[in-house]
């Protein structure tokens, strides 16, 4: 793929709504060779994908739960991330008196938009295996790590266990928050330039990410979607010119992307 189209896109697009799937999750791997080469690469896909997006009015729903994306300047709590929202009550017009504009500024005067940080910006609905929950699920409290130095439920006594979709209770409430964020972004998408960016995407849990993508796309004939995937790249027939579909590692590909990989 010529990365330069891509870009171009980026360029001109208003959203970017970013899918990470299984491709993006830090595998078992043999060997600690192995794990510090997958480390690597993860490392240098994220910095990538913060460079190409870090200036766009984007979202990030993810699928890993090993929550490495907050450990890289996309999980950052500091930064904040440029919005393309308006809250309508912008009176400056071209060609207006300056002084005239001065007066009308005081008297409307233009509410902030809100900026979301870049932690913000991310949803993992299958959890974070750093947050802790009670095995047993007696209480919907969650704990951030270390913060139960036991690693006991203080309230049942059970051991705690990853917040994450693989506990045998997963308790939701975790994430939820960030999903109503994710919900109400993803309608200020409706008729506006997006770029949707599915990467590592397959059909382990294609309703949350692959199936939601597609009708996005469908719907918003603004869109372009770029589906990256190593085992299923394929577009469906109704998103003909308007998808593309390309064969290859999604991390891997990101990674090299703008030459992060060293």
């Amino acid at each position: 793929m010529d990365h330069t189209e891509l870009q171009g896109r980026l360029a001109e697009c208003e959203k970017v709504l970013i899918g990470l799937g299984e491709e993006w999750k830090l595998r078992s791997v043999s060997g600690d060779e192995q794990l510090r080469k997958r480390k690597k690469l993860l490392k240098n896909a994220y910095q990538s994908l913060y460079e190409l997006v870090k200036d766009k009015d984007y979202f990030i729903i993810t699928m890993a739960t090993d929550a490495w994306i907050y450990q890289t300047p996309l999980g950052s709590e500091q930064e904040r991330v440029r919005s393309t929202e308006s809250d309508g009550t912008d009176f400056s017009c071209e060609n207006i008196d300056p002084d005239l504009q001065a007066r009308m500024d005081r008297i409307f005067p233009p509410e902030p938009v809100q900026q979301d940080s870049r932690w913000q910006r991310i949803v993992a609905p299958f959890g974070n295996e750093t947050w802790r929950q009670c095995s047993l699920a007696c209480t919907k409290d969650i704990w951030e790590p270390g913060e139960i130095p036991e690693d006991i439920c203080p309230h049942c006594g059970a051991p705690l266990t990853g917040n994450t979709i693989e506990a045998q209770d997963y308790i939701e409430e975790g994430y939820l928050p960030q999903w109503k964020r994710y919900t109400q972004w993803l309608a200020g998408t409706w008729n506006r330039n997006t770029l949707i960016l599915e990467l590592g995407v397959g059909f382990n849990n294609p309703g949350v990410i692959r199936f939601p993508f597609e009708k996005t796309a469908y719907f918003n004939q603004k869109s372009f979607l770029y589906r990256v995937n190593q085992r299923f790249p394929q577009i469906i027939g109704e998103l003909h010119g308007r998808a593309q579909g390309i064969g290859v590692d999604s991390a891997e590909w990101m990674a090299t992307f703008l030459g992060a990989s060293r």
